[in-house]
């Protein structure tokens, strides 16, 4: 016998239903027009009735929307059923770019190639490809080069809500390639987070 249809079971459904985040507007268009705080208290009901009834997901809030998640004592068992669907580790190169990508955007292929000390051409064209970062527009410096960033596929890749969530460049690196984070070694590319707001990247394709 199926159970009545309600604004929180729908949100369920379309959830349930996703590949990937949905955003809490959209949320709020499919359940007929709640307002944001109602979807958020039907996400609340549905993580508690999930709690309370053992189940071994949540619903989280990621990538600027809210998709299910296994919770951690389950994602050993999770990951078994992907292995063989896995796809190509990035290499040490491209690891590299994507973590100076995220932790210096928006950030020309020049800023990158000199912090690195050899050409990215390669590496930047498979994180493209991967859809882990993306033109954000172009430099006010000469040649007005192109600007990279992350994307929202990073994000949702990485369990992270928001580009301030990103963890060390190691840890970053590990939760890719599922390596365990080692000791910095004299010669390891070290990130300075500190780098300067001063430029201007106003400039959009």
């Amino acid at each position: 016998m199926s159970g009545q249809i309600t604004q929180t079971k729908i949100i369920e459904a379309v959830l349930f239903a996703s590949d990937e985040p949905v955003e809490v507007e959209k949320l709020c268009s499919i359940a007929g027009g709640l307002a944001e705080p109602e979807v958020l208290d039907c996400i609340d009901r549905l993580n508690r009735e999930f709690e309370e009834q053992g189940h071994p997901y949540r619903v989280v809030e990621v990538a600027g929307g809210f998709q299910f998640e296994t919770i951690p004592q389950y994602g050993s068992f999770v990951e078994k059923l992907f292995n063989s669907r896995s796809r190509p580790r990035l290499t040490r190169a491209s690891l590299e770019t994507l973590a100076i990508a995220a932790y210096k955007q928006p950030i020309t292929k020049a800023e990158i190639d000199a912090l690195r000390g050899v050409d990215s051409d390669t590496p930047i064209r498979t994180l493209l490809n991967r859809d882990l970062i993306e033109v954000k527009g172009r430099s006010d410096t000469v040649g007005k080069p192109q600007l990279f960033g992350t994307t929202t596929e990073f994000l949702r890749y990485f369990g992270m809500k928001e580009i301030k969530d990103l963890p060390g460049a190691d840890e970053l690196a590990s939760m890719f390639d599922g390596t365990e984070v080692q000791p910095a070694s004299p010669d390891q590319l070290r990130i300075d987070l500190s780098v300067t707001k001063s430029r201007s990247h106003e400039e959009k394709i």
